[in-house]
């Protein structure tokens, strides 16, 4: 019988049905086939054939564990059968009776068919049923080993999916712990920029209340409004980093708004003023939405301070603000410069992900798809014919967001 440790194995993966208890005896005189019968069909389950031919239908019909027959038959031969039977798929192993001597061309053919055991006649009914038992066991284990083979290569993918979610998942916790640490260094800027802030807009107050160089107002004016867009976007990485979400003032506002808040706020960023900008955003053409204005500037600012350190003196950005086919609100920046690498690309709005080599921390665009994703939007870049980058962003209008 089949052994201990392969009994645990098959009841530990739920392995059954493995052997139907299901005989094939194969003869064409009938007395033999009577004979057979009679002292095997107390523990099996017996099927009879006169010929090859009936065999292999009843085997094609009926699942078998094991296979007796007659070498000797007209029409086809024991071994001739057991050779056709395992053509088609069949595996169960056979035990041959014959009256025959053995001869190199019986061997020969009996080693082609993997006969199971070769029986000389006269047999005893005790030589058969232990030659079946035997059969059957062998037939088992065979079963087993390509079932157990079966279910480990599932398993084996199983466990590869399972290696590829941990190490993504590994992953993801390095980067939340870079992103804590990140987040804590960003808290204690924004206190120092905070204090810094305030007396930067007590002189402002005194500027725009004694000169009269509207220029200089305007500098100073621009100046501010970049380092409080700084300070936003230190705010909101300091409050993913300790909450893992963002906290959305929401308010409705036109899209043009966004676009010229984010180029005032470039005017004070010397590489932008050197480069050719063209803005297309028309006011009260499209329709408003509903988010956070703040935070969508502090995207656009990023894509524009990405774009002007692409690009050289005079070569262009375009920014714009329309109306998608689709019915979306896309802003979009587009620039002249070298484009986005391939490598680059697959990794573009990952955390940590610099596209700067190694100038920059990689959290601008990271930072950037989690505030377009909570406007229910999505940050994507898209492929330029003749080089340069463009970077859209896509979200719905108020009439369609709400």
């Amino acid at each position: 019988m089949v052994g201990t440790s392969l009994n645990n194995l098959l009841k530990e993966y739920a392995v059954q049905g493995l052997l139907t208890g299901s005989i094939l005896i194969v003869d064409d005189e009938l007395p033999n086939l009577a004979v057979l019968g009679s002292f095997l069909d107390g523990d099996y389950t017996v099927h009879e054939a006169g010929s090859g031919e009936e065999a292999l239908a009843i085997a094609k019909l009926t699942a078998i564990d094991v296979v007796v027959c007659d070498q000797r038959m007209p029409g086809m031969t024991g071994v001739e059968l057991l050779h056709k039977l395992r053509e088609s798929g069949i595996d169960a192993p056979g035990i041959i009776l014959t009256g025959y001597t053995d001869t190199p061309a019986l061997i020969a053919a009996i080693n082609d068919a993997h006969v199971f055991r070769f029986l000389r006649k006269p047999w005893q009914p005790e030589d058969v049923l232990s030659a079946v038992a035997a059969a059957s066991d062998t037939v088992m284990y065979q079963r087993a080993a390509r079932r157990l083979l079966d279910l480990l290569s599932d398993r084996t993918q199983e466990l590869q999916t399972t290696l590829t979610e941990l190490r993504s998942a590994q992953q993801s916790l390095l980067q939340l712990d870079r992103l804590v640490t990140t987040g804590r260094l960003a808290a204690g800027i924004t206190h120092d920029l905070r204090n810094a802030m305030s007396s930067l807009v007590m002189i402002e107050f005194e500027v725009a209340a004694k000169l009269s160089d509207p220029e200089l107002v305007e500098t100073i004016a621009v100046g501010l409004a970049g380092l409080r867009n700084l300070l936003e976007s230190l705010e909101t990485m300091n409050q993913y980093a300790k909450q893992k979400r963002l906290a959305m003032t929401m308010e409705y506002f036109d899209p043009s708004c966004v676009v010229r808040d984010a180029i005032t706020v470039m005017r004070m960023d010397l590489n932008f003023r050197a480069r050719t900008v063209a803005v297309d955003a028309p006011r009260e053409v499209l329709p408003l939405v509903l988010g956070d204005r703040q935070k969508l500037v502090q995207v656009l600012v990023n894509l524009l301070r990405n774009a002007a350190q692409a690009t050289k003196v005079d070569e262009r950005i375009w920014v714009t603000a329309d109306r998608h086919d689709s019915g979306l609100i896309r802003f979009s920046v587009e620039d002249d410069g070298p484009g986005i690498s391939p490598e680059v690309r697959d990794r573009l709005f990952e955390a940590f992900a610099s596209t700067k080599n190694e100038q920059g921390v990689g959290m601008g665009l990271y930072m950037s798809k989690l505030i377009v994703e909570n406007h229910q939007g999505e940050l994507h870049c898209v492929e330029r014919t003749g080089g340069g980058a463009r970077f859209e962003i896509t979200i719905p209008p108020a009439e369609l967001g709400s």
